[in-house]
């Protein structure tokens, strides 16, 4: 199952680097990843690369895969000459003969699989593609973390876009218990226009994912809170798992 409307956060990726970037322990953490692995290194559900370019831009070789086109087009502008390569792919579908040291997902993009047969496919790409030994790395919030109850619009933050402009973010939430599923509304008001996009995604509990990465061949080596490396714990907002192929 693939929701679409997942899409339309993701078509204006000029503006998509200015409101997400800069998260520098994120990146700071991967790189740290990337060097106690080294070797090649690819990133799913890459968008603008973010995290895959600040990796080339410390001499780690990186292949990015995404299947929005417009964030790869941007991505690409800001790669130059570094050692990375974008690919436009479905990461449930990509085929490669290239093998990896490390893979990951990050901006919580493991959530965005939305059904069981979704996240059988994603991380069987990801086990397919791994060296021996390789390591599987990424994040999502943990339902136990998180306020999961329906709410009404309120104000989720201000970002400054291209033109200068101090774009206000607003948001509701509406949880679907049944398939673990969130749909977020986000409105955002430049002032003269305003623009709105819809995103769903799938809270899967720990426990439940401890089971599936099992089942598809990984070894869980760690699970942090954050990107400093805090020990996970059952009330953490986030969770980050660090499998290795087993």
């Amino acid at each position: 199952m693939i929701d679409h409307n997942n899409q339309e956060e993701y078509r204006d990726p000029m503006n998509y680097d200015l409101e997400f970037g800069g998260e520098t322990d994120k990146y700071e953490f991967f790189l740290e990843m990337a060097k106690k692995h080294s070797g090649q290194v690819l990133e799913l559900a890459c968008g603008t690369g973010l995290v895959a370019l600040y990796l080339a831009e410390r001499g780690i070789p990186v292949t990015g895969v995404d299947i929005m086109e417009p964030m790869l087009a941007y991505a690409r502008v800001k790669a130059k000459d570094l050692p990375v390569t974008f690919i436009q792919a479905d990461a449930r579908t990509f085929e490669s003969e290239q093998r990896f040291s490390m893979i990951f997902l990050t901006g919580n993009a493991f959530q965005a699989f939305l059904s069981d047969e979704d996240q059988r496919a994603l991380l069987q790409t990801v086990y397919s593609h791994l060296e021996p030994g390789g390591v599987f790395v990424f994040e999502m919030r943990n339902p136990d973390g998180n306020d999961l109850t329906d709410e009404e619009e309120e104000s989720w933050g201000t970002f400054v876009d291209i033109d200068g402009v101090t774009v206000k973010v607003s948001g509701t939430q509406t949880y679907d218990a049944s398939k673990q599923i969130m749909h977020w509304v986000t409105i955002r008001d430049w002032g003269h226009r305003q623009t709105t996009s819809r995103i769903a995604c799938r809270f899967t509990d720990v426990k439940t994912l401890q089971q599936l990465l099992k089942k598809q061949g990984f070894i869980l080596e760690n699970q942090y809170a954050n990107w400093d490396q805090t020990a996970f714990q059952s009330s953490s907002p986030l969770v980050i798992s660090v499998c290795k192929k087993g």
